[in-house]
């Protein structure tokens, strides 16, 4: 039997006490990467931990998934016709996940999708809990640690994993194991570089240095819509920028 502990049951270390701490609770689509991403922020941002909890699924079932273990770990409960944050809850709750829209044919995609993606939003930020969205999908923050995207029509997360794979094939520094990775016609982001171990040690040092161009980047994606524009509507756009900007609040 495994004796890995379960996100929640991560203890800090023994050098830091569990009140010094400025605990984040952060439920994630994905298996591993947007995890490792969050995580990675305890390298070197002081008086910090980060339970980052891994396949939540997507959009309403992200939300849902997340109440639901809120309420049964006691920090959120139903009160006013609503589930909302327990008064007295310290740690910062968000919830991370994609658009992933379900067609690249934007006339293709049903009104009910739009309006499931937009309610999502509503009933999460109605709870108390904070909303890392992006439209279309997590990977646009990370191209904005490189590079500006353009703006003016819907953007597909094919365009962010063809930028990021042009990106790790012909611009960014490479080790000899990326060299002969990308030399392979079939390199693609996606495929190659999701990726635990990949990710790890290729990706996530590439990130620190460019946070704060990436932050300004999604800043000013964000400034192109107005508050009376559908969610569903703000693409490209990401929201993760506030979840960053929140942790580097201890940054050293």
């Amino acid at each position: 039997m495994s004796t890995t502990p379960e996100p929640w049951d991560l203890q800090p270390d023994d050098s830091r006490t569990a009140d010094s701490l400025r605990t984040f609770i952060i439920f994630c689509e994905d298996e591993h990467h947007e995890c490792i991403y969050f995580q990675s922020f305890e390298k070197f941002v002081r008086n910090l931990k980060i339970n980052a909890i891994p396949n939540v699924r997507s959009k309403k079932l992200n939300l849902n998934a997340t109440i639901d273990t809120c309420v049964q770990k006691g920090l959120m409960g139903f009160d006013h016709n609503r589930y909302i944050i327990l008064p007295g809850t310290t740690e910062h709750i968000w919830c991370v996940y994609d658009r992933d829209m379900e067609s690249k044919n934007w006339g293709d995609i049903r009104a009910q999708d739009h309006i499931d993606f937009d309610t999502a939003i509503m009933a999460g930020e109605s709870a108390g809990l904070k909303i890392a969205w992006s439209n279309d999908v997590f990977e646009l923050w990370l191209l904005l640690h490189f590079e500006e995207v353009p703006t003016g029509g819907i953007l597909h997360r094919d365009y962010v994993y063809e930028r990021l794979t042009d990106l790790f094939k012909n611009q960014l520094p490479k080790d000899a194991e990326m060299e002969e990775l990308t030399a392979n016609a079939t390199f693609n982001y996606k495929t190659n570089m999701k990726r635990r171990d990949r990710f790890i040690g290729q990706v996530i040092p590439l990130l620190k240095s460019k946070t704060e161009a990436a932050i300004e980047r999604a800043q000013q994606l964000e400034a192109t819509f107005g508050p009376t524009q559908q969610f569903h509507q703000r693409n490209p756009c990401t929201m993760v920028h506030y979840l960053v900007i929140e942790i580097l609040v201890g940054e050293e």
